[in-house]
């Protein structure tokens, strides 16, 4: 298999697919997003490359989110970080011949601090680890006050497994920068 090295490339339309004929890899990029795709089509192994995945979500507290000390409830912040990472695992899906992904599992996670009425709670997801099946992707979760004070409320390793007709199916999804160690 050869790898290919991507050289950065402006557009004057940013969601606008591109073919770059050197390595007949084609670069998406994903609109409403922060990440970049490369996938090399011509790969006898069907491997989507992928340079880098990150999902930010982001919510204000409400009283409907507040627990009986007054704080944001717990169950809360645990359910948006597994959207979050969802997300993550879910785009870097799009192209694949997976339906999608479900959680399997939910690293450890210890609250730092407690986030309040009013605060905004920022969830960022980054994808760490390719398995066969498995997307391990890392949240963390941080809140801005009403001062404008940003701390580190919890963060957890989640991961994923991608499904096809509701079994476990390979999405043969690996990091390009790995893929060009290897080859190196």
């Amino acid at each position: 298999m050869r790898a290919c090295r991507m050289q950065p490339v402006k557009q004057k339309n940013p969601n606008k697919n591109f073919l770059n004929n050197s390595c007949k890899a084609q670069v998406f990029l994903t609109p409403l997003s922060n990440h970049k795709m490369i996938t090399n089509d011509t790969n006898a192994n069907n491997v989507k490359l992928v340079l880098d995945t990150v999902s930010i979500s982001s919510f204000l507290v409400f009283p409907q989110d507040m627990n009986y000390a007054g704080t944001l409830f717990g169950g809360k912040i645990l359910a948006e970080m597994d959207r979050a990472a969802l997300k993550a695992a879910r785009r870097v899906l799009y192209g694949t011949d997976c339906d999608g992904a479900v959680t399997v599992s939910f690293d450890k996670v210890d609250f730092k601090k407690p986030a309040h009425l009013g605060d905004i709670i920022e969830l960022t997801a980054r994808i760490t680890r390719f398995g066969r099946t498995s997307i391990q992707i890392h949240v963390q979760v941080s809140k801005e006050d009403h001062e404008g004070k940003i701390e580190t409320i919890c963060e957890a390793s989640i991961v994923f497994v991608s499904v096809k007709d509701g079994k476990a199916h390979p999405h043969y999804c690996e990091f390009a920068k790995q893929l060009n160690h290897q080859q190196n």
